[in-house]
């Protein structure tokens, strides 16, 4: 049997995780729009093809929920409990067999994936203010008991903990869903803030009672502001129904001396 001495030189290439094709190099470089290497990391074992296919929000026309369209939904909202969210990328076809893939069928591997993904959105709400990057922890909208059950896992809590160990982020579980319901995307905008009223409650009545309670991650200044930043993970934005309750019932177990600020972190905005 002949020997193919040439391969022993040659660089293995490794199958994409989203298609399994071989990764060949791009005829053109295809940036990556992230700062942090292990993203970037993450994001170079994607083929060219796939790498080029990801939606980037990079210039949102919503400059409250981050959305790459303008909004009616925040246009509506005379009242709103969080500052603003950002996301990282349109919630189009692909991107929703994307998550499938993740969520639904199983395949973990790709959970480095869509956190790297989501470290874009996260680079780009640090920019939103100069205060910004002293948050004082990050948290996750929880699964109700019965969903997390079927499912294992909780996709935002995971997501939140890989970006809270790259970016020196405390990660703490802030929140319990009171109830289980449908699939949100079944519903019409004024059934999803119906539905999500009152399904949430905060783990402690006294969770931002004292400033000392809430540890600030080690990237923030050792001055602690007396408003705690807090950022809250989940996979997809739509009308915001999800954030909005979230963040009503975080402030709500907050006195007022010490009312936080929530900024949502979001995956995909559809």
């Amino acid at each position: 049997m002949p020997l193919n001495i040439s391969s022993w030189f040659s660089p293995t290439t490794k199958a994409c995780p989203i298609c399994g094709r071989a990764g060949a190099p791009a005829a053109s470089p295809i940036a990556i729009p992230i700062r942090h290497p292990e993203p970037r990391k993450i994001l170079s074992s994607l083929c060219a093809p796939c790498r080029k296919a990801i939606p980037w929000i990079s210039n949102p026309v919503c400059r409250i929920c981050g959305r790459a369209e303008r909004c009616e939904d925040c246009t509506r909202r005379q009242q709103r409990n969080y500052t603003v969210s950002r996301c990282a990328v349109r919630y189009d076809y692909l991107m929703k067999d994307w998550l499938a893939l993740y969520k639904y069928r199983g395949n973990e591997g790709l959970e480095s994936i869509l956190a790297a993904m989501l470290a874009f959105a996260y680079e780009r709400l640090c920019e939103y203010s100069p205060q910004s990057h002293s948050f004082a922890a990050i948290t996750s909208v929880p699964l109700a008991p019965e969903r997390l059950q079927d499912r294992g896992f909780n996709q935002a809590e995971r997501l939140a903990l890989q970006l809270s160990r790259w970016y020196g982020l405390s990660y703490r579980p802030m929140l319990l869903r009171l109830r289980h319901t449908e699939k949100q995307s079944l519903k019409t905008r004024r059934s999803r803030v119906v539905d999500m009223r009152g399904n949430f409650s905060a783990v402690s009545s006294e969770l931002f009672s004292h400033s000392s309670t809430l540890p600030l991650s080690p990237a923030a200044p050792t001055a602690a502001s007396t408003t705690p930043r807090i950022i809250l993970v989940d996979d997809i934005y739509t009308t915001g129904s999800t954030l909005e309750e979230c963040a009503r019932v975080l402030r709500q177990s907050a006195i007022p001396e010490a009312l936080p600020e929530i900024y949502g972190l979001l995956w995909a905005r559809s």
